[in-house]
């Protein structure tokens, strides 16, 4: 009642996600008539129509096509339509360009922001890509080892990244004024590995990793607090 219906999934990987001996029209067809209980026919025609909106040419054609016929485009483009069929109220999308080259990957990025505005669908984005996240999102987590340290819109949390993780994460970004510079040097990295979570270090989780600690840090998780308007942190150098 609620999983494909009020909220869906985009995988990372949609070659591993489809199932490779259905075509695609059957795979989305499937979702209408469990979800919606539509008729072989109706299901159909709005599979064409969804597989149009989201982009894919010729659907009469790709309908019948297996997902090893398609590009990595065109099969997260499948995900995508199987996921807003049922016109859900929230949409995790999970890595959904990952697989993508950069090309590809700028058009599903555009098509998963037009189509949540059309909508009016939310959509929870899972992602290390901190350019995507820049260029999708509106409002951002940031989370190391299962918690969330860092939590502000995004245009606050790149201008001014309070928690040392997250600040780790902006140095090891490549810059092009970098690469013109004489004094460029090498890209800056976060020492050390994330920890095994089975076995946690005691207080902050990033304490073993983190070149500003203090001693609380050893002991004690910090809770996470608002230091400016909307823009909370998880760390004792904000009290």
């Amino acid at each position: 009642q609620i999983r494909g219906n009020n909220i869906s999934m985009i995988f990372q990987e949609p070659m591993t996600s489809l199932n490779p001996v259905y075509s695609v029209g059957d795979q989305i067809v499937e979702v209408y008539r469990r979800h919606q209980n539509l008729g072989k026919r109706e299901a159909l025609q709005r599979t064409l129509r969804m597989l149009k909106r989201v982009g894919i040419p010729a659907p009469e054609i790709r309908v019948r096509e297996y997902p090893f016929q398609m590009s990595g485009g065109m099969r997260q483009r499948v995900m995508i339509a199987m996921a807003l069929a049922c016109r859900p109220q929230l949409i995790l999308a999970d890595e959904p360009t990952t697989a993508l080259d950069v090309t590809i990957q700028a058009q599903i990025l555009r098509l998963i922001r037009d189509l949540e505005a059309e909508s009016g669908t939310s959509m929870i984005l899972i992602t290390h890509d901190l350019g995507v996240i820049a260029e999708t999102v509106k409002r951002v987590l940031v989370m190391y080892a299962g918690k969330v340290v860092e939590e502000a819109d995004v245009k606050d949390l790149f201008e001014y990244p309070l928690h040392p993780y997250t600040e780790g994460l902006m140095g090891s970004l490549p810059s092009i004024e970098d690469g013109h510079s004489k004094d460029a040097g090498p890209l800056k990295e976060i020492s050390g590995i994330v920890p095994d979570l089975s076995r946690l270090p005691g207080g902050c989780y990033f304490y073993p990793r983190c070149h500003k600690k203090k001693d609380p840090c050893r002991s004690e998780m910090p809770e996470l607090k608002e230091h400016r308007p909307k823009h909370s942190v998880r760390c004792w150098l904000y009290g």
